[in-house]
């Protein structure tokens, strides 16, 4: 059964991730693979809203229009990780997980996000209470730490208990994910999680978000040009293809030339499983702060904490 959500027990479809994991890479650019996989998103929500249906009794011979932009919609927020994916898959000291389905026990659930927690392992013998499918997991392979990240297009503010709903599961996820991941042999020294709020309008707090121009500091990788050239070849797709439909309700033809027939679409994949148990302690984790702190961030703590121990050891000797 299709997952209708991000929480629960159901297994995450994947099908966006895997579309952007699994283009053909060769002699393929990031732009390339951004623009080809929008272009791909326009062509099946065209070819879906061309599918024969009974007309919506609010919408009647708009119904295709209606069913054309929510689509389109969809598709888009099911894509942006895969976006951001692709960005960050050019930067070598980063290892990319999408659509990563983690177990959520109820130890983890208890721990929370409290202070205590940034500093616990926990193992994997309790059973899960439920799964998370996290869209990204960033590893960065120079300090060992992984970033579990949720992306939220941002464009409407989220209620606050889907918010707390969402940070509470991704704060049980990070407790949960050394023992998870190495199920699948990736080792991590640590665990953090955080929201991209890619308009900055979901409503999530600005110690655990990250947003706009934001997003490439975070990182040190320049991941909005590619946003914004996945966003721009959107829209040039969306208005051609509304424009056809519109001509098609009035019976008119075309105003454009070409359209959904003309668009390419790549092949499906099955979702990847991660299957594993959960939780008991098992020890301690690097101390972590309370806030979301990026790769880039990190690297350069780590190499300010690195330079103030060796002073000390000098200073024993």
């Amino acid at each position: 059964m299709p997952r209708t959500s991000k929480l629960g027990t159901s297994k995450p479809d994947g099908r966006h991730s895997q579309q952007a994991k699994e283009e053909p890479r060769a002699a393929s650019t990031p732009e390339a693979r951004v623009q080809s996989l929008a272009l791909d998103i326009v062509a099946k929500a065209a070819a879906a809203a061309a599918s024969p249906t009974v007309e919506d009794p609010c919408f009647g011979a708009w119904t295709p229009l209606q069913a054309f932009g929510l689509s389109v919609t969809t598709r888009v927020g099911q894509a942006l990780p895969g976006v951001i994916a692709i960005g960050l898959e050019a930067d070598p000291r980063l290892k990319v997980l999408q659509e990563t389905r983690l177990p959520i026990t109820a130890t983890a659930l208890s721990i929370g996000d409290q202070e205590t927690a940034r500093n616990v392992v926990l193992g994997d013998e309790e059973r899960p209470v439920r799964y998370l499918a996290v869209d990204l997991i960033v590893i960065d392979r120079t300090t060992g730490h992984a970033t579990l990240l949720d992306v939220k297009r941002g464009s409407a503010l989220y209620s606050s208990r889907a918010r707390l709903d969402l940070c509470t599961a991704m704060a049980a996820c990070s407790l949960t994910a050394p023992a998870a991941l190495r199920r699948v042999k990736v080792s991590i020294a640590s665990a953090s999680w955080g929201i991209i709020d890619l308009a900055g309008a979901a409503g999530f707090a600005k110690d655990r978000s990250v947003s706009g121009a934001e997003i490439d500091t975070f990182f040190d990788v320049p991941i909005t040009p590619l946003i914004e050239l996945f966003n721009q070849t959107i829209a040039t797709g969306y208005s051609a293809e509304m424009q056809r439909l519109v001509g098609r309700v009035f019976d008119t033809p075309d105003v454009t030339q070409g359209g959904a027939d003309e668009w390419t679409e790549s092949d499906g994949h099955a979702p990847r499983e991660l299957a594993v148990r959960s939780t008991r302690p098992v020890g301690c984790a690097p101390r972590l702060p309370q806030r979301l702190v990026g790769p880039h961030e990190r690297r350069r703590l780590a190499l300010v904490s690195g330079s103030s121990s060796r002073s000390r050891q000098r200073g024993r000797t």
